[in-house]
């Protein structure tokens, strides 16, 4: 086996047979004998105060094992990142808010009886007038959802550098616009499930569809008053997550139904409920004004956001962070002031979603300077590349600056995807336009020193028959990281991929590594497995030079086998030099702990490029796209076959958060509940000139050069599509979805008397 014969190779994933054949057991599928079934009774009024919780008929039903209400938990009933705030059920006297507040739960023999007890539950209420927007709760005299937020602010963030007021005072051209971003529902095909039960020795075991475990026994702890020596939780291989699994979600609920009704339970939540209960993308209002000279130089910006933070704290502090940081993008401003706030409102929750807030941010970004490039009569292209972040400079935004500036090469390859602009039909109602926009997205923000994420664990042990298991934690959402992180210790140790077995989201024989998110575990994962399997490369190398009677600098491991460089004719198959180190008593269990270097705040980033070309019909408003394409310095692809994977599923889903997908709320009721009525992208929706490419530009701290992307393809393809519609239409777009009946009200609007 050569150098790297495994990494930058598109193996097969070590998950595929199981998922393929329908063997893989994922949280809904689990059984276990004595298993009875859970079901939670929600809210249905987005405020209101709970009067009285009559368990009375649910619990006389047959086969019923219990009823559960506030009253019956044990600890503070609170959790919740960040701010534990978020109550597992409201009790009585105090008042919901939002409709995926819980109030009770029930415990049944089967899924069905657990229904028909859960609505036989009689919950009194006073319905109370709601906060149904931003700007709403923000006004004086509203009332506040939380005590201890005044004017309902979940959070603040601010950014200055330089002097906006003298830049704007001196620039040429300034424009402004306001842009408006709706809520988005994460789509994944496995609602939120899990199993939960106690064993005899009393502790307490939750197997769960999840991104963090150690979050949520930290949740469970908090909660239910559990001592974390006695809570255990797995993940399971997840159907889905895109950042709607991250926070705890029914782990609580799980773990409090099976401790107070003494049987292992099973919660699987319907459609319906899941897309009431979880996070969904934060629906923002972003003001952007630009200032520039008559050459395009960008010389000021100023914005504000306000984002829709729904009832709980959630993740939006860190969202609203990124979404700041990445007005900017990657270009030179150096006169900067923006401010971001988070408000609590009865609306559905609102937390991690992949691209955790930068894709609101590109959308306000780019729009914008197309609007600019439109008031400079220069071309949008060009206005960019002026003001590209040049090589070696640092960003303006709070990012390090640690990654090779690639634009320019990003540049040329997206427009030798795109060539020639296309014409229109002669004689036609339609009109074709162009656009090419760009992203800095950042991965891993693992440096912040709170919230679960400054580090990541991985261990590696060498087993008597050469085998080799790997313990990461981390959860495989689908993304393939389970396939890169048994690449890479394949690569370290110069076998098979057969012989790697990888384990993951395990609080027990895990390491402890925060949550899966912020396109992360690649790199920070991959560099401690790296360090762990350095340790026992050497151990296994030392032990090899004593039998081999050469110094272990000389050894090299090949083919499966320790050889003596340059001879390969004298070697040791890996399964003896194991077996030999394992008789002999050598450590061949060996953790790897990774962080950054305590002075960076957020680090790790990349660039991306995106192009499309759209024909929009002024008679039917119908919207075609007829290229699209997306180029992203992916660092070193490790897996390129799962790497372009990620590139196009991220363009799909950004294509939908563009133009389809509109997740309806009226006075905090969810109004498009399933997917009957909240349409996503499907292979139809795909467009048939469909290009991604991935530019490698090895990442100086990376394993193996690799970068995070995960998030980032999602980022721009929003904006780009957006511009191009503009581009056609010749018109601003600042709220999406935009959709057919759009495009006839733009024209409309245009032209009144044509219609």
């Amino acid at each position: 086996m050569t150098h790297e014969s495994i990494i930058g190779k598109g193996v097969q994933r070590v998950d595929a047979r199981g998922k393929v054949t329908g063997q893989t057991k994922y949280a809904g599928d689990m059984q276990m004998p004595g298993m009875h079934h859970g079901k939670i009774v929600f809210s249905p009024h987005p405020r209101a105060r709970v009067l009285e919780i009559d368990c009375r008929a649910a619990q006389a039903m047959p086969g019923v094992k219990t009823v559960i209400t506030a009253r019956d938990l044990p600890g503070t009933n609170r959790y919740g990142y960040d701010v534990a705030h978020r109550p597992v059920l409201i009790p009585e006297g105090e008042e919901t808010r939002y409709i995926g507040d819980a109030v009770a739960m029930v415990v049944a023999a089967s899924a069905e009886l657990a229904s028909r007890a859960a609505a036989a539950v009689v919950v009194r209420y006073e319905v109370l007038p709601a906060l149904t927007s931003p700007r709403q709760a923000m006004a004086a005299g509203a009332y506040q959802l939380h005590a201890e937020a005044a004017g309902n602010r979940c959070c603040t963030r601010e950014f200055v550098l330089g002097d906006v007021a003298a830049a704007f005072g001196k620039a040429e051209v300034v424009v402004e616009h306001t842009y408006f971003t709706p809520r988005q529902e994460q789509a994944f095909l496995e609602t939120e499930a899990g199993l939960a039960y106690q064993d005899d020795a009393g502790v307490l075991h939750v197997i769960s569809s999840l991104q963090d475990p150690y979050g949520v026994a930290d949740d469970i702890h908090l909660a239910l008053a559990i001592p974390k020596s006695r809570i255990h939780v797995k993940g399971t291989i997840v159907g889905g997550g895109f950042g709607g699994k991250l926070n705890t979600t029914i782990q609580v609920h799980l773990a409090a139904m099976t401790c107070l009704a003494k049987v292992p339970v099973m919660l699987v939540l319907s459609r319906e409920e899941s897309f009431v209960f979880h996070p969904k993308r934060h629906p923002t209002e972003i003001r952007l004004k630009l200032g520039a000279g008559r050459d395009g130089t960008l010389h000021a910006l100023e914005g504000e956001v306000i984002a829709d933070a729904g009832p709980y704290s959630g993740r939006s502090p860190e969202v609203l962070g990124l979404t700041m940081s990445a007005l900017l993008g990657p270009y030179l401003i150096p006169n900067v002031a923006t401010r971001a706030e988070a408000i609590y409102t009865n609306n559905l929750d609102s937390g991690a979603f992949r691209g955790f807030g930068a894709p609101q941010a590109a959308i306000a970004r780019e729009c914008l300077l197309d609007k600019l490039a439109r008031a400079l009569a220069m071309d949008p292209l060009s206005l960019r590349r002026k003001n590209f972040i040049a090589p070696g400079a640092r960003p303006t935004s709070t990012m390090l600056g640690d990654s090779p500036v690639s634009l320019e090469l990003l540049t040329e390859r997206i427009v030798e995807h795109m060539g020639p602009r296309p014409s229109a039909p002669a004689n036609s109602s339609k009109r074709i336009g162009r656009a090419i926009c760009f992203d800095m997205p950042v991965f891993d923000v693992g440096a912040i020193p709170v919230l679960g994420k400054s580090g990541v664990g991985a261990t590696v042990e060498v087993h008597s028959d050469g085998g080799v298991s790997v313990y990461a934690g981390g959860t495989e959402l689908g993304q393939g990281i389970t396939t890169i992180l048994a690449q890479m210790a394949a690569e370290q140790f110069a076998l098979p991929l057969e012989r790697i077995r990888v384990e993951m989201s395990d609080s027990w024989t895990s390491p402890r590594a925060g949550r899966t998110s912020a396109s992360r575990l690649t790199y920070g994962l991959g560099n401690a497995l790296l360090l762990a399997t350095g340790r026992v490369r050497k151990t296994l190398l030392a032990r090899a030079g004593q039998m081999l009677e050469v110094a272990a600098d000389d050894l090299l491991f090949e083919d499966a086998e320790i050889r003596i460089k340059g001879v390969p004719a004298k070697a040791l198959a890996f399964a003896d030099l194991a077996q030999v180190c394992w008789d002999r008593g050598d450590q061949l269990r060996e953790e790897g702990w990774f962080r950054s270097a305590e002075d960076r705040y957020m680090y790790g980033h990349t660039f991306m490029a995106a192009a499309a070309d759209v024909a929009v019909d002024t008679a039917t408003g119908e919207i075609e796209i007829l290229k699209l394409a997306n180029v992203l310095d992916m660092g070193r692809v490790l897996n390129p076959v799962m790497a372009y994977g990620q590139l196009y599923g991220g363009a799909i889903q950004s294509l939908g958060y563009g133009l389809m997908e509109n997740m309806v709320t009226v006075d905090g009721l969810q109004k498009t509940p399933s997917f009957a009525e909240y349409a996503i992208p499907t292979a139809l929706d795909i467009p048939q000139q469909f290009l991604a490419e991935g530019v490698e530009t090895p990442y100086p701290t990376g394993p193996y050069g690799a970068k995070g992307i995960g998030e980032a393809a999602l980022n721009c393809t929003t904006p780009t599509l957006l511009n191009a519609i503009a581009d056609a239409l010749g018109v601003e777009i600042n709220a999406i979805p935009f959709a057919q009946e759009h495009v006839l009200a733009a024209v409309r609007e245009q032209n009144p008397t044509s219609v």
